[in-house]
């Protein structure tokens, strides 16, 4: 399903999460609040994400907040994105505070969630955890978190850890990936558009977990599928570098003052991520200003646009999941 044919800018939806970092509105010039919370839950909690683009219906962490992303331009403005668009994927940027919990996603034929983050802020010191680290079996790790009161620096250290992570570095997440990200980061993340995620290690915060479910995923054979082809024609970049491939997307990093482009192939995503910058094509509304560290929703065209920016920009085609 596919009934838009300019560019989409969404309006973000901000969603609270108790290691929230809350600085997005003030680096990225955006304006929202968390949604009213209940009584019980003030006071409220700082903001941790804000989803950019999704037709997933609900945040897992809060089922009565909405997450389907609304259309912010053009004629369609207002629309809820699952009623012109079938996106196989959601954006998020990640707010940290402090250090989320150790987790995997699930690791099935119908069930998966591949994800990739690109780091858009850091600050100095920050770290984060991606993958076990070199020699660590999957079932001592699941052995390991099983263990009555496991301590912190033991699972950590089965860990690879990233430290001084900086702007402009990305970490690939295959599904069935420990991962972990750390305190004093804002991270770009494109995932599947499932939101079934698995807490392994909580730093025995009192949370629950789902160690059965996840040490299934990860001792799991991921599936063995073909990563998507871009099919994009690219003119005027200075330089392309492809970032990941996976089945269901593919992120490529294009740098260049003005960068023309054509895809018939895919819809995808257009992210600011390194500075404001501006769309044109062919009618009135092409023409489009994403701010930095924003996202937009390009339709499949085998007509050329222009993309003019000072500094990086992503470019993510997606799957159609028909």
């Amino acid at each position: 399903m596919s009934v838009f044919d300019y560019p989409l800018l969404l309006e973000p939806i901000p969603v609270p999460r108790p290691w929230g970092g809350g600085r997005v509105c003030r680096l990225y010039d955006r304006e929202g609040e968390a949604p009213a919370e209940p009584s019980r839950r003030a006071p409220a909690e700082p903001i941790g994400e804000w989803w950019d683009v999704s037709t997933w219906p609900t945040d897992p962490g809060n089922p009565g907040l909405a997450t389907v992303t609304k259309i912010a331009n053009g004629p369609l403005r207002g629309t809820p994105l699952d009623r012109v668009a079938d996106v196989p994927v959601v954006v998020k940027l990640l707010d940290s505070a402090e250090k989320l919990s150790v987790q995997a996603h699930p690791v099935s034929a119908d069930v998966h969630k591949d994800e990739m983050w690109y780091i858009l802020h850091a600050e100095p010191g920050a770290y984060l955890f991606c993958g076990l680290a070199d020699g660590v079996d999957p079932a001592e790790f699941c052995k390991r978190i099983r263990s009555d009161n496991p301590r912190e620096l033991e699972v950590l250290a089965m860990l690879r850890r990233a430290d001084d992570v900086k702007p402009g570095m990305r970490f690939n997440v295959p599904t069935g990936t420990v991962h972990a990200v750390g305190p004093g980061l804002v991270a770009f993340e494109i995932s599947e558009r499932t939101q079934v995620t698995y807490r392994l290690f909580d730093y025995n915060r009192g949370r629950a977990l789902h160690l059965d479910d996840g040490c299934r995923a990860v001792t799991a054979a991921r599936p063995d599928l073909p990563p998507l082809e871009h099919g994009l024609a690219i003119e005027g970049a200075d330089e392309v570098e492809a970032l990941t491939g996976f089945p269901t997307f593919c992120v490529l990093k294009i740098r260049g003052k003005r960068i023309t482009l054509r895809s018939a192939r895919h819809m995808h995503l257009v992210t600011a991520a390194g500075g404001d910058c501006g769309i044109t094509g062919a009618g009135a509304e092409w023409t489009v200003a994403l701010k930095h560290a924003s996202t937009c929703l390009v339709p499949p065209t085998s007509k050329p646009y222009a993309i003019e920016s000072a500094g990086d920009v992503l470019i993510s085609p997606l799957r159609d999941p028909g």
